[in-house]
């Protein structure tokens, strides 16, 4: 009988032989700090993209759905995003310990995750905790270089990993740079 290979999807699953080759104590709390995302640089031309865009779905929704409100509407959103895009990352506490995840001061159990994902393709190295809940968003931890073996030892140990491919949603808010 030949092995399978692992498909994408398939978790790892945790267990005695990871703890055992991690160097770190996995039962004691490991707490470090790192900014809430990564602030993406927009230049003039993002600037003007954008403006222009919106100018034609603001005319859009007044010309053909005749609707001051959502040309409005839009407005706001644009001036959210602005305002939001342009503000610089948070720093954020983290601790992964053996009852769960703290982020800052709440508690998020193993339970409630089925997994976690290592991100490749960001500034900052991050991991993703994919939920139990089918509707649930992601939740991801942002972390250092410096303790990047550390985090994922500890998480390793008690959620299978799996790889993951961003989906289209997160294709596209890359692409806009949000």
């Amino acid at each position: 009988m030949q092995d399978q290979p692992e498909t994408i999807d398939q978790p790892t699953e945790p267990g005695p032989e990871l703890s055992a080759q991690s160097p770190y104590n996995l039962s004691e709390p490991f707490s470090w700090q790192a900014p809430e995302g990564t602030q993406v640089h927009r230049g003039t031309g993002w600037h003007i993209a954008f403006g222009v865009v919106l100018v034609i779905l603001m005319a859009l929704a007044i010309v053909v759905f005749k609707s001051l409100t959502f040309a409005v509407l839009l407005l706001v959103m644009a001036i959210a995003v602005i305002m939001l895009s342009t503000k610089p990352p948070r720093i954020i506490n983290y601790s992964v310990s053996p009852k769960g995840i703290y982020i800052e001061d709440k508690l998020h159990d193993y339970s409630e995750f089925r997994a976690f994902s290592i991100v490749h393709d960001t500034e900052l190295p991050s991991v993703i905790l994919l939920p139990v809940k089918r509707f649930s968003p992601g939740l991801t931890l942002y972390f250092g270089v410096d303790q990047g073996e550390r985090v994922i030892d500890m998480l390793g140990a008690r959620l299978p990993v799996v790889e993951s491919k961003p989906d289209m949603l997160e294709k596209l808010i890359r692409l806009m740079r949000l």
